[in-house]
């Protein structure tokens, strides 16, 4: 991944999203924006947090009791643990995962970061929310067994 496709001066929603949430992936440039937001919305970070929230629980549920094995994130965003791997894992290891972004940003700090169960799987595909087609075609979205990425 060239390193000259990410731009560290200018705010990335991705990186905000990390910063408000208090990940370590960010910049001054996403502290200042994500700061700025939360002067205009001092709730965010609370609806953030309940968004996440929701989603272990549903996760979780999904796994665990209705017996889901396969997981599709469609704008995964950088990787905040937990992540949707690690709780459909803990409950079923089994469970195979498909992160998709279209960000080179996100592929970037993803490639070593979501790795899977033995008995799942866990996979990650560059690829755009407008084209199902491409998400639902690429390598290893349909029976993942590494991590690849589809370049856009």
């Amino acid at each position: 991944m060239p390193e000259h496709r990410i731009d560290t001066e200018s705010a990335h929603s991705a990186r905000i999203y990390d910063y408000i949430l208090g990940g370590d992936d960010n910049y001054p440039a996403d502290r200042e924006a994500g700061d700025a937001m939360c002067r205009e919305w001092p709730a965010l970070p609370v609806h953030m947090r309940a968004n996440r929230d929701f989603m272990h629980r549903a996760v979780r549920y999904l796994a665990a009791e209705a017996g889901i094995r396969q997981f599709l994130d469609i704008g995964t965003g950088i990787p905040t643990p937990p992540n949707l791997h690690e709780i459909a894992q803990a409950a079923a290891p089994d469970a195979r995962v498909v992160y998709v972004d279209n960000d080179p940003l996100v592929l970037s700090l993803s490639q070593g970061l979501l790795s899977g169960t033995p008995e799942g799987r866990t996979v990650y595909v560059e690829a755009d929310l407008r084209d199902p087609a491409d998400i639902l075609g690429a390598p290893g979205s349909g029976r993942p067994s590494t991590c690849r990425s589809r370049s856009r």
